[in-house]
């Protein structure tokens, strides 16, 4: 599989894959895979390069108008990233998102969890919801986008009890306002601990009939004169080399808020953008508002921890550690009309952390030598302890900490006013900039303030240390309510049977225009509360088997005309 940098190649060239893939990212690569080797000849275009560089990621930028914004006297809880990843925090809102092969894995954690059975429901109280699909039938794309991922069992709630090697207790907490909620970690399969990377998977996708095309930028969708297919799409790259490429079907996959930019400014053929005859373009951007609920006194730490911490489970030789917190149930989200919202445990490890000192000196780093050499030598007992609970217990390392706090995201109530629009500023290609007016509205404060009272009243009923709710919960005060975006952007070309308030159908593909489909999240019927990795790529999987029967259809006559023409067209030794 060929990896070519546009910069390289000669003006005026054109493209003619059979299908082009737009975004390098873990959905145009888990799509690409599932065609490897298959008589149809794939294009993937990556905006970035192999690896990540500064000035591609200025092409995120966004006049950012609406959410989170800054409120006296209340301070943002950030993202949550620590250790090398800590950076992340300050990258403003809506603009962390990775130009480079690889996608969105290049600095994530690799948290995974599958939406629950409710969030795919019609909910009365929730206008516009519903997916054109049951959890149950995704559920064979969720397992194998789980083995592309490297996770264990796609269970994520109670059943997980009957097969973890050592569970938590369960406590008795009521089950008509808290259920158990787990999530697990995307992890590469020669190294421990390192979050699964695409630009991995990338490199392992050694196919003749699919080709990487870098440092690519797709700016603009070019309709033919119907407006019923694509004719073509504009490339360029920063150093000014410029390309087309003439298509059979086009999959856009490009994030939350590139996949509706692009769309939106590719005005050629439709004034209002493709795909945005009905103005539903942009709309209803949901992200996952995250926020702090509560948190432990240092000594209660411990007795807190033992019940909320990782957990693991025996799968193919291999153990998979699962995280565990707790959600609201279902029956009070319908009963209230509340979304969907899960509490995790954090806990800030102290700096005399004896775990954290002995990595430091098995991998050779002599930055605090003298205190870590004192630290592990104090700790015989705790480190054995530790060795103990991971290897026989298979659960979560000890760890001293100074601080145990319980974090929320929580799903979202659609608000086609929450939206992704054009500005008037422009990019280095004249593309105008997104401009994003993301909003959180009253639904989701007050499913955040119940999924926080119900686990500061059910720890306490349980025996559990009395935790400190945060003080705009405490004290009932939404004006000091503090959010701050995941960088999950959803929902902005949603899927539906509606055209008034969706952009694709339910086979992805984008009403009105035959061989434009759309994928990742931005195509959510509803965000949910989880991480949306493990179901973008799900959907991924779903589409891809849909894309291989449309095109497994086409007659032997056509590729090969096809093959003849790029012969033809395209410059050789690119």
């Amino acid at each position: 599989m060929p990896i070519r940098d546009l910069r390289s190649a000669p003006s005026g060239t054109e493209f003619r894959p059979d299908v082009a893939i737009i975004g390098g990212g873990p959905v145009g690569l888990t799509i690409a895979r599932e065609f490897a080797n298959s008589r149809c000849r794939v294009l993937i275009i990556e905006s970035g390069g192999a690896d990540f560089e500064a000035a591609q990621q200025t092409l995120n930028a966004v006049v950012n108008v609406g959410e989170p914004v800054v409120r006296d006297g209340v301070e943002s809880p950030g993202r949550g990233y620590n250790g090398s990843l800590e950076w992340l925090n300050d990258i403003p809102p809506f603009e962390l998102r990775n130009r480079v092969l690889g996608g969105s894995t290049h600095t994530w954690i690799g948290k995974c969890a599958s939406f629950d059975e409710i969030d795919l429901e019609r909910r009365p109280w929730l206008p516009v919801s519903g997916w054109p699909m049951t959890r149950e039938s995704l559920a064979p794309g969720l397992d194998r986008a789980a083995r592309l991922l490297n996770l264990g069992p796609n269970l994520y709630d109670e059943r997980l009890f009957g097969r973890l090697h050592s569970p938590p207790d369960e406590l008795g907490f009521d089950r008509d306002l808290l259920r158990p909620f787990f999530w697990q970690f995307s992890h590469e399969r020669d190294r421990h601990g390192e979050p699964m990377r695409f630009a991995n998977v990338a490199a392992e996708l050694v196919a003749a009939n699919i080709e990487i095309l870098t440092h690519a930028t797709v700016t603009a969708i070019h309709l033919d004169e119907s407006g019923r297919r694509v004719a073509s799409l504009d490339l360029r790259s920063l150093d000014g080399a410029s390309a087309s490429v003439r298509p059979e079907t086009v999959v856009l996959c490009a994030g939350g808020i590139e996949n509706a930019r692009l769309l939106l400014a590719s005005t050629s053929v439709m004034s209002s953008g493709v795909g945005n005859g009905r103005g539903v373009v942009g709309r209803y951007l949901a992200d996952h508002p995250r926020s702090t609920l509560l948190q432990f006194e240092r000594r209660d730490i411990n007795a807190v921890a033992r019940h909320f911490n990782f957990y693991g489970l025996s799968d193919k030789g291999a153990t998979r550690f699962y995280l565990h917190g707790l959600r609201l149930s279902p029956a009070v989200q319908r009963r209230e009309e509340l979304v969907n919202c899960a509490a995790y445990p954090v806990q800030i490890h102290s700096a005399r952390d004896p775990w954290a000192a002995l990595k430091r000196l098995m991998r050779g780093d002599r930055t605090r030598l003298a205190s870590d050499l004192a630290v592990v030598a104090r700790s015989p007992a705790f480190l054995a302890a530790g060795t103990f609970r991971r290897k026989v217990q298979k659960r979560g390392m000890m760890h001293r900490s100074d601080a145990l706090r319980f974090d929320v995201m929580v799903e979202q109530k659609l608000d086609a006013e929450s939206r992704v629009t054009l500005s008037d500023q422009r990019d280095e290609f004249g593309v105008p900039i997104p401009r994003v007016d993301w909003k959180i509205g009253p639904t989701e404060v007050e499913s955040v303030k119940r999924l926080a009272r119900s686990l500061a009243s059910e720890f306490v009923r349980n025996g559990l240390p009395q935790p400190r709710l945060v003080d705009w919960i405490a004290e009932d005060d939404d004006g000091k309510a503090a959010f701050t975006d995941m960088a999950h952007p959803s929902c902005t070309t949603r899927m539906g049977s509606d055209p008034t308030t969706s952009v694709v159908d339910a086979n992805s593909m984008v009403h009105g225009v035959d061989g434009l489909f759309v994928a990742g999240s931005s195509i959510f019927p509803t965000p949910g509360h989880a991480n949306p990795t493990l179901m973008t790529l799900g959907l991924a999987m779903r589409l891809a088997d849909h894309l291989k029967m449309r095109l497994e259809r086409r007659p032997a006559a056509t590729v090969t005309s096809r093959a003849v023409a790029e012969e033809t067209v395209a410059v050789p030794g690119i």
